[in-house]
């Protein structure tokens, strides 16, 4: 029986299943000059691979300890990217101009500065190495490590487009076993022009029976960031809940906190 009230879902829930840990010495070989690494990624025909946070930010430090750990995203960043860390407070321009909506945000962009692929918010390593991979001119596993690799621009908007919503999260397995598992790609569904995807075929079916029940409150929105800022920003199931039996995701740990010590306020405001 579900309770009435919301329901956080621990780390180690979500991290234990999730992420696979590097047992390899190799790390992502950071920078943090934009106008060189720029320069280098245009010498090697490379994307940059921009990560924004912040020292508060502590999904910002979730990813660094979990997400860029991981082996095959280490592989991934270093030989197919130059990787950029950017400090969100030190440069709020670069922010302005990229439209940052929430940290962290990954920003995948070409030498010439042109925006390939944004990502708001925490990104697990298992996603993370799915947009990589479909970025990524290198194949870790069969190509030979002298290939050359073709030029970004080349790549089409639908191949580096986000597949599934809700980060891949399967809202079946989130609502009815509290659990956040990711979803896979042979069981979706296309609801309110949005692909979701499930964990086992039971779990396609019962969405599929009731979607409305499974659907995130405020469309997956984050409730905070509508009414304290004005904006509409896609919530993260790995910052999300479940308040009165309906899922409710959020930006971050924070922005859910606000709702937990308040339901009401944001409930009822328009």
């Amino acid at each position: 029986m579900r309770a009435g009230h919301l329901i956080l879902f621990s780390l180690s829930l979500v991290t234990i299943p999730l992420f696979s840990v590097s047992t390899h010495a190799e790390e992502i070989k950071w920078q943090t000059n934009l106008k060189q690494a720029a320069q280098q990624a245009r010498s090697e025909d490379k994307a940059m691979l921009i990560q924004i946070g912040a020292s508060w930010c502590g999904f910002c430090h979730k990813m660094d300890r979990e997400t860029y750990k991981d082996a095959k995203v280490i592989k991934h960043v270093n030989s197919c990217f130059v990787p950029v860390r950017v400090d969100a407070d030190e440069n709020s321009e670069l922010v302005d101009a990229i439209g940052v909506a929430g940290l962290p945000t990954t920003v995948i962009i070409t030498p010439e500065l042109k925006i390939v692929k944004k990502i708001s918010g925490y990104v697990a390593a298992p996603e993370m190495q799915g947009h990589l991979s479909k970025i990524c001119l290198v194949n870790h596993e069969q190509a030979a490590p002298a290939r050359k690799q073709q030029p970004i621009q080349k790549m089409s908007q639908k191949q580096v487009a986000p597949e599934f919503a809700f980060k891949g999260i399967c809202l079946v397995s989130m609502l009815d076993d509290q659990q956040l598992t990711e979803g896979k790609p042979e069981y979706t569904s296309n609801y309110r022009n949005q692909t979701v995807c499930f964990a086992t075929k039971e779990h396609k079916q019962k969405f599929d029976a009731a979607p409305e029940q499974y659907w995130p409150a405020f469309e997956g929105k984050c409730r905070v960031s509508q009414l304290e800022r004005n904006q509409s920003v896609e919530g993260n199931p790995y910052a999300g809940g479940v308040y009165r039996e309906r899922l409710v995701f959020f930006t971050s740990e924070s922005e859910r906190d606000k709702f937990t010590a308040n339901p009401g306020y944001y409930l009822i405001k328009k």
